[in-house]
């Protein structure tokens, strides 16, 4: 890890998944003086404060916004006066409008690796607003959560479920890692003619494979908690078509429970590389001809775990296997 310079005073916004992916790879957890949170049922934070955006002193050297909800914290920076030079946005939203200002107190923190990768991520797409928008297939998707945090993965699975539909394959959907059921709900709305399979613990991961990954730097505790203690009734409240919906809770494959369905999509999102292994050994095939596996994170950037899996599976089955995988765009 790059040891940066400690500053005096750094505050990171945000207790989730993207600080999961700066924790101890970028910076260590003595160089953050406290942390920002909206939340006011949130008090202590791994053994840091968490205060309330309008605490925020005004002798910080640096916040990090390591928070999916960009442009409305920065719509907060901008309202309580804080200096938007301070503030680094580590994540996007696919907007194509750079809001950093500062990148060279982003170097001097979270280094130059990082700083070239946060800077990329303004020329994936230009923005695109719902009136500009000439598909229609779901003019419900543009008002989901994930459309907004996530336009190319949105986007690309509406036009690989026109593609199903038009070309009349047969088989159900489903989902192993479904976390707080944003795709899956994206997934539901898209086919509501087949039935979606949703595999997960809805409380982390397999307890042996998450401590290898650990153990080998692929992932921090902060991230393992991150997905722990996930509520199956807000899950299924998403759905619009909540009788398609078939919740398979357990550890895969063992929650199977000798479902032998054919498939026509699939999302495979398990961040680790045992568990992605598992679910193209089991999914892959039952895919229907025709039909599409997507997998999460392929191209992170940060984790190699789920790209090394993926090239196990296709060196295991050689060029018999063709694996049709979403590249992650964050």
């Amino acid at each position: 890890m790059r040891k940066a310079k400690k500053l005096s005073k750094i505050y990171v916004w945000g207790t989730g998944l993207i600080l999961a992916r700066i924790l101890d790879y970028k910076i260590c957890i003595d160089q953050i003086e406290a942390f920002i949170d909206n939340d006011e049922r949130k008090t202590e934070y791994l053994g840091k404060k968490v205060l309330r955006p309008q605490e925020i002193e005004s002798d910080y050297d640096a916040i990090i916004v390591a928070n999916m909800h960009t442009k409305e914290i920065y719509d907060q920076c901008i309202a309580l006066d804080i200096d938007i030079n301070k503030v680094l946005f580590l994540y996007n939203n696919i907007q194509t409008k750079d809001i950093n200002i500062n990148y060279g107190l982003m170097e001097k923190i979270l280094g130059t690796e990082y700083t070239r990768a946060v800077k990329s991520r303004y020329h994936l797409v230009r923005n695109i607003s719902k009136d500009e928008i000439q598909s229609g297939f779901c003019d419900e998707l543009y008002e989901t959560k994930l459309f907004k945090d996530d336009y190319i993965r949105a986007k690309t699975l509406e036009l690989v479920a026109e593609e199903i539909r038009k070309n009349n394959i047969e088989g159900e959907t489903a989902e192993l890692g479904v976390f707080q059921g944003d795709f899956s709900q994206l997934i539901n709305m898209m086919f509501p003619d087949k039935k979606l399979y949703l595999f997960d613990t809805f409380n982390s991961f397999r307890e042996i494979e998450a401590f290898r990954e650990k153990e080998s730097g692929s992932c921090n505790e902060v991230f393992i908690d991150s997905f722990k203690n996930v509520d199956v009734e807000k899950v299924l409240s998403k759905m619009k078509y909540p009788e398609n919906i078939i919740v398979k809770m357990g550890l895969f494959p063992e929650s199977l429970e000798g479902l032998e369905e054919k498939f026509a999509f699939v999302s495979l999102d398990v961040d680790f590389k045992e568990s992605t292994i598992s679910g193209l050994e089991y999914f892959y095939p039952r895919l229907e001809k025709g039909g599409y596996i997507f997998i999460h994170d392929y191209n992170y950037g940060y984790f190699d775990c789920v790209k090394e899996a993926i090239d196990y599976y296709e060196s295991k089955w050689g060029g018999g296997a063709y694996v049709k995988y979403l590249y992650q765009t964050r």
